[in-house]
């Protein structure tokens, strides 16, 4: 199944901000099934802890942890239950044994039976009229949709969003109310309601004040002679030749740049010169002259923001609008603007003159006529143009209306066919809705009664029938030493012990204590943890359950993981389900090991919307967890699942285990290049450091011919590379096949990934 959107499950968030992931916290999405790739000591461990803690998780409206228990199997879970060499708490099952129970429970089974063959019936019947329904609709959406053909064309743009639909089509046929109509005049609304061209413009700005220009603040200062009052013998110098606005301007030039010398005839001036000079002009003379330019600089601001606004034309403008007369008023009232600056400025220069501005207020309200009238032209048009969405409307409307009553007889047959069908659906719903709150009743009935027959027995016969069919053959689980003297009552715990002796198993090997865990794991995630049988949904979490495993066991590990998958997968998918079961709400699965990781996921790699892939790795010492998706090749709208574990590298096992000659060596190289640098995280510098440099010894312990193949090798591997290629060959061709492998097994020694090596080559 290829999906463009991963379905949600119990938990909808988990943000991981831990450990390694303190730093560059991890927000992951899940959905029901997830599977989690990565090299030991990435965070894979961190991430499982994360979920099973709930700290940081977040969970779907409706659901708690109180309704759901989050099951965590990893190397704290084996320390708790097994290498501590205690008794391990027993798992309850429901085994009848009990006859006068077995049978109050086989009775209610048999009306169960009755009541689901009768819920059945109910069903198919239902399903059979939903099915008359369906053929109904469908010849009365064909019968509606060709009879009205001719007047669907004729009002062709009435249809808008009906076209694609026969059924959307009909459905708003049936809600209209049957109305004849004059064709002519429906016809003359139509034309006129769907006219192409027309549209509604902006308008106008009308702000203007006409007086605006005329309210300058302190604009009474163009009617005052300004002139210097004062009569110092400088002063009256300057009056008797008529050249004080000359030497003012002219000292306010040249002062500063004449080094105490006279501007004109340059000779140098007295030292109190400057004294004479200022006391030669009135303080109110230089007021009225600051009055003035300031007068000046606020005339210009204001005729620039009337300018700018009175300059811009909407866009786009109303078509019948003629420009040319309201450019020239602009241009008009732009020279008399021009003249009154150039006016103020003569005033500046000789201020003993009055000055008198030329009014704009005439102009100013001849424009603001001008607009007015452009306005209301436009909000004509517009006002049309609006009321054409309210036209467009009532003409759909009696078309409609107009098919409704051409179809009047056609409809009232379908309606009274039609509400048959119902009322027979209907009542089958409601044997469907008995049936289903007496089978209710009874499935609690028959669980109150499983109540009073669990036991721990069966629990414990799986997991020795699973220690013997993997060949661990010299140990048992036994009930351990009661704790009551009721010998009917469960067992409480189990203990291991030896098959031969009897005793309590000392000095398990690692395997062997890990494939117990797990199966006690099993059994707990089938079972209960506490005798009164009450089976919860379950959330499980996997955190590297093959570690020290051969590899016969990992293949039992992997096929009842792909049990808990499945019985996972019946909550998003229940085509071609292998269980019934669905009490595994959502399944994470951490691992490193890649033949584990495709044991367990080969099914399900192209289910995209209840999968997903994630690959965690680190650098410098931060964790990541990237989903592993990608562009549909065969679909670019959608996207498809990429598993981090590439089938391809497992060809290239097959291959190393057939290459002889250069083609040996370039597989070597291809393995090493993918597994060390791009799944366990290292550089080629830190490859070649921890193989020829930390393990250099077990490299020359007979001679440095492994050495220097090792290096011929790693002087080949790029940190580039992407993915498994082809591009870099050896073309040595003078190569021992055997100290080739020899040194390519030395290699994942010192590496300490000998068990990956052994499991690749099915040691």
């Amino acid at each position: 199944m290829i999906n463009s959107r991963k379905m949600p499950s119990k938990i909808t968030e988990i943000l991981v901000n831990q450990a390694t992931f303190k730093n560059n916290r991890a927000k992951i999405t899940p959905t029901y099934i997830n599977y989690f790739f990565s090299s030991n000591g990435t965070g894979k461990s961190t991430v499982a802890k994360t979920i099973r803690s709930g700290k940081g998780v977040t969970f779907a409206t409706g659901t708690t942890t109180e309704d759901k228990k989050i099951m965590l199997y990893d190397q704290d879970y084996i320390e708790r239950n097994v290498r501590s060499n205690e008794n391990l708490p027993g798992v309850y099952t429901i085994n009848s044994t009990n006859a006068e129970i077995q049978e109050n429970i086989n009775e209610l089974k048999k009306k169960k039976e009755t009541l689901d063959e009768k819920r059945t019936n109910a069903i198919e019947d239902r399903d059979r009229h939903e099915q008359k329904l369906e053929q109904l609709n469908n010849q009365f959406y064909s019968n509606c949709w060709d009879k009205t053909e001719a007047i669907r064309k004729t009002f062709a743009k009435t249809q808008k969003g009906f076209k694609a639909s026969k059924k959307k089509f009909v459905d708003k046929l049936l809600e209209t109310a049957p109305l004849s109509q004059d064709t002519q005049k429906l016809k003359d609304l139509y034309d006129t309601a769907y006219a192409e061209d027309a549209k509604q413009y902006p308008k106008f700005n009308e702000s203007i004040d006409p007086s605006i220009l005329d309210k300058v603040q302190d604009n009474e200062i163009l009617s005052i002679a300004i002139v210097n009052s004062a009569d110092t013998q400088l002063a009256s110098f300057f009056k008797q030749i008529g050249a004080t606005e000359w030497v003012q301007q002219g000292h306010s030039e040249f002062q500063k740049k004449t080094n105490g010398r006279c501007p004109y005839c340059s000779r140098e001036l007295e030292p109190s010169f400057e004294q004479e000079f200022q006391r030669s002009f009135d303080d109110q003379y230089e007021h009225n002259r600051q009055r003035l330019r300031l007068f000046l600089e606020n005339y210009r601001k204001t005729a620039n923001n009337l300018f700018s606004s009175i300059r811009k034309i909407p866009e786009p403008l109303y078509p019948t609008i003629e420009r040319q007369n309201y450019n020239d008023k602009l241009n008009a009232i732009k020279g008399v603007i021009t003249g009154n600056i150039e006016k103020i400025r003569s005033k500046i220069e000789e201020p003993s003159k009055i000055v008198e501005l030329n009014g704009l207020k005439a102009m100013l309200t001849d424009l603001q006529g001008m607009i007015t009238g452009f306005n209301s032209l436009i909000d004509e048009n517009n006002t049309i143009v609006a009321s054409k969405s309210v036209k467009k409307q009532e003409c759909k409307e009696a078309v409609f209306a107009l098919m409704a009553f051409d179809m009047k007889e056609l409809i009232a047959n379908y309606q009274q066919a039609k509400e048959q069908i119902d009322d027979e659906i209907k009542a089958q719903e409601t044997k469907i809705k008995e049936s289903y709150t007496s089978l209710t009743s009874i499935n609690e009935q028959i669980v109150e009664l499983n109540q009073q027959t669990v036991e721990t027995e069966t629990a414990m016969n799986n997991i020795n029938t699973m220690l013997q069919d993997s060949g661990f053959q010299g140990f048992k689980l036994r009930p351990a030493k009661a704790l009551s003297d009721d010998k009917k009552a469960p067992t409480i715990n189990y203990e291991v012990v030896r098959t031969e002796t009897g005793t309590v198993a000392k000095n398990l090997s690692e395997g062997e204590r890990n494939f117990i865990a797990f199966m006690y794991f099993l059994q707990q995630v089938y079972g209960s943890d506490n005798k009164n049988g009450n089976l919860k949904d379950k959330i499980v979490i996997i955190d590297d359950p093959v570690s020290s495993m051969d590899s016969s066991t990992l293949f039992i590990v992997s096929a009842e993981i792909r049990k808990l998958v499945s019985i996972c997968r019946n909550n998003a998918d229940n085509r071609r389900n292998l269980t019934d079961d669905n009490f595994i709400k959502q399944i994470f699965i951490f691992t490193h090991n890649a033949f584990f990781q495709r044991e367990v996921s080969y099914e399900y790699e192209n289910e995209y919307n209840y999968v997903s892939f994630y690959l965690i790795s680190k650098k410098n010492n931060q964790s990541d967890v990237k989903l592993c998706e990608k562009q549909n090749p065969n679909c670019p709208t959608h996207m498809m699942n990429v598993n981090p574990v590439k089938n391809s590298y497992a060809t290239l096992w097959e291959e190393y285990q057939q290459a002889s000659g250069a083609v040996l060596i370039n597989v070597m190289r291809r393995i090493l290049e993918y597994y060390f640098l791009q799944i366990c995280g290292h550089s080629r510098a830190s490859l070649r450091k921890q193989i020829l440099e930390d393990n250099r010894d077990k490299f020359i312990q007979d001679g440095f011919q492994n050495y220097n193949l090792a290096s011929a090798i790693l002087s080949y591997i790029t940190d580039e590379s992407m993915g498994i290629t082809d591009d870099v060959l050896f073309v040595e061709t003078d190569v021992n096949d055997d100290q080739c492998r020899k040194t390519f097994e030395l290699i994942f020694q010192c590496m300490g990934q000998e068990q990956h090596f052994n499991m690749m080559m099915n040691k």
